[in-house]
């Protein structure tokens, strides 16, 4: 990347769910910030550019201005992952700039990191299903703890020993049933929605210390039946099934 680019602004875009967030903040970590969500069910593809575009409208920017790209990695649906993914390097190749993957569940685990409890954060996965993470308060820092599930949405959380924040998009019947747990602690709707604007908060370390990914290798990563995988298992997976 070019060393001499004004630092400007950072870009996030989150197209991990049905639910699609983009934000504006300053690389600098302080000032003014600029965020629009909206429900987007299979019209990523469709309406992403346009919302990039009216946001660095309202904002009075022009792409030229914006000094890093950070893009949800997943787990997330397939076309809607794709999306993003497409753009966000589009972005970044075009203006020459930095790309930072950030995980799905770690933005949601950071919209409720201030509850000082432990954090279950989830994204659907189709037919009543989630992927799921736990995180803990680990060096004053909400950290990953153990490897990703995926299970009935109903049972997230059957296993739940301890007070636990669950955080992501529930039906009103899901959350209605999952309230009735003793160990659920279920934030407003408001608030266990996952937020352009936190997926630049955990990027932002990284922008200012120069650490991007690295744009030829970054793969979103799939919700797949009972597992997650990256694009590049996807693809193989679909090359295998049409030569069968």
């Amino acid at each position: 990347m070019a060393e001499d680019k004004p630092a400007g602004w950072l870009l996030g875009i989150d197209t991990s769910s049905d639910i699609a967030s983009i934000a504006l903040a300053p690389t600098q970590g302080s000032g003014h910030l600029a965020e629009l969500t909206w429900p987007a069910p299979r019209s990523q593809t469709t309406t992403l550019l346009s919302q990039i575009d009216h946001l660095l409208r309202s904002c009075h920017l022009e792409p030229e201005s914006l000094g890093g790209i950070v893009i949800a990695t997943g787990p997330g649906g397939f076309n809607a992952l794709r999306a993003g993914m497409s753009v966000a390097k589009g972005f970044a190749f075009a203006l020459d700039l930095p790309i930072f993957g950030v995980g799905t569940l770690d933005i949601a685990a950071q919209a409720v990191a201030s509850w000082g409890l432990p954090v279950r954060a989830f994204v659907p996965a189709g037919r009543n299903r989630a992927v799921f993470a736990d995180y803990l308060h680990l060096g004053g820092a909400l950290q990953r703890s153990g490897e990703m599930g995926n299970r009935p949405i109903p049972s997230l959380a059957a296993d739940l020993m301890t007070p636990t924040v669950l955080t992501g998009d529930l039906t009103v019947d899901d959350e209605a049933a999952l309230r009735e747990h003793p160990n659920v602690v279920l934030p407003p709707a408001g608030l266990r929605q996952r937020r352009a604007a936190f997926m630049i908060d955990l990027a932002l370390p990284r922008f200012q210390a120069s650490e991007p990914d690295d744009i030829t290798r970054l793969e979103p990563l799939y919700v797949h039946q009972q597992s997650s995988e990256t694009g590049n298992a996807a693809r193989q997976r679909a090359n295998a099934r049409a030569q069968q």
